[in-house]
């Protein structure tokens, strides 16, 4: 499945979940993570590298010679960066990073700094987190679409209660984790599959993908039997 494909599908998919309009931008960013263990996405992941890596070695020389301006928030932040583009420089397509495993140890890192980050502005946090898993070709594109979908959103929410708020740093994991379940599911509808359950030798195609949008259905018709819409 394409970059459209998993964006359109990752809006599908997190949209009944959404509590807030920003929360689109980090729906699309988990959605389209998995694919930075794709060599057309390497330029992405060595430029995250080099400057995580410059973070903690500025941190590591404040914290030897000047521990007093020593910042652990700074350096959590730095790791935390580094960790999400070590994953997909070591992986092979639709490896590691295809994989629920990788879904449970990405979505709270990335959801993480983009709670840190909301102390500027919400929508400022997910803008850069859409920035950190997507190429230059594609960002106009994607925040294009982002930004369409996030006024209907906005519109929709004015209007209607959501299904469920999720708080705190929750806010932004859920969505992220919800966008990158819906890049699984849309690789295991393809013929190729997708190892989800990795380190597990088990491939997951449509029998599976199909399942997983069917729980998917009924946790959304629970949230609105819960509400009482109809």
């Amino acid at each position: 499945m394409n970059w459209k494909g998993h964006t359109i599908l990752g809006i599908i998919m997190g949209l009944p979940f959404l509590s807030s309009p920003e929360q689109i931008f980090l729906v699309v960013a988990g959605a389209l993570y998995p694919d930075l263990d794709h060599n057309v996405k390497s330029e992405i992941v060595k430029r995250g590298i080099y400057f995580s890596g410059v973070l903690i070695l500025i941190d590591f020389l404040v914290y030897i010679f000047k521990p007093q301006y020593f910042d652990l928030g700074l350096f959590v932040g730095a790791v935390s960066i580094l960790l999400i583009y070590l994953i997909p420089y070591f992986a092979e397509h639709r490896g590691i990073t295809h994989t629920f495993l990788s879904l449970v140890v990405i979505s709270p890192i990335l959801g993480f700094l983009a709670y840190k980050l909301s102390i500027i502005s919400p929508i400022i946090a997910g803008i850069i987190a859409l920035i950190m898993v997507t190429n230059d070709k594609l960002l106009g594109k994607v925040i294009a679409i982002c930004v369409f979908v996030w006024i209907g959103v906005y519109l929709i929410i004015s209007e209607v209660n959501p299904l469920i708020t999720f708080q705190g740093m929750y806010h932004y994991i859920i969505p992220i984790g919800l966008g990158y379940l819906s890049h699984i599911v849309g690789d295991s509808l393809t013929p190729a599959g997708c190892n989800a359950l990795y380190p597990l030798n088990y491939k997951f195609h449509k029998k599976e993908a199909v399942i997983i949008m069917v729980l998917w259905f009924l946790v959304v018709a629970y949230f609105i039997w819960k509400k009482n819409i109809f």
